[in-house]
């Protein structure tokens, strides 16, 4: 006879939600909703380069293209507000990488920098924040 007591429901469920939380791949479909229902639309990195870069507009003999650098390097300012959003992302727990996005022509840096950041184990990216945005 067992006289082990069976463990309540609401135990297994938060127990398998901790296995699984150890787990990355079992919890990649829900950090990728989470970050779609908090962030909006994803997009790759090849999307991002190109949203970004469209930001400016078109000027003759000139290529639109986008630079990244690691938040972490990033010398310009950051506005308060978007530093605010960058450590709610952070806080998530949801992202691997955060990088800032310039638009350029060619190597010449513009304004509107944006912050994105990776989504853990996807090649998927979210828009963190943006400013100087017209």
């Amino acid at each position: 006879m067992d006289t082990k007591v069976a463990e309540p429901i609401a135990d297994v469920t938060t127990r398998i939600r901790n296995i699984r939380a150890q787990l990355p791949g079992q919890v990649l479909r829900e950090r990728i909703d989470t970050a779609r229902a908090s962030y909006g639309r994803l997009y790759t990195l090849v999307e991002i380069r190109q949203k970004v870069a469209e930001t400016l507009p078109m000027r003759f003999g000139f290529v639109r293209t986008t630079r990244l650098e690691p938040i972490e390097t990033y010398r310009d300012r950051i506005p308060d507000e978007a530093l605010l959003k960058y450590d709610d992302a952070v806080q998530s727990g949801l992202f691997s990488k955060f990088w800032v996005a310039t638009p350029t022509y060619q190597k010449e840096r513009q304004v509107d920098p944006w912050i994105v950041a990776e989504i853990k184990s996807t090649e998927f990216y979210a828009v963190i924040a943006q400013w100087d945005v017209a």
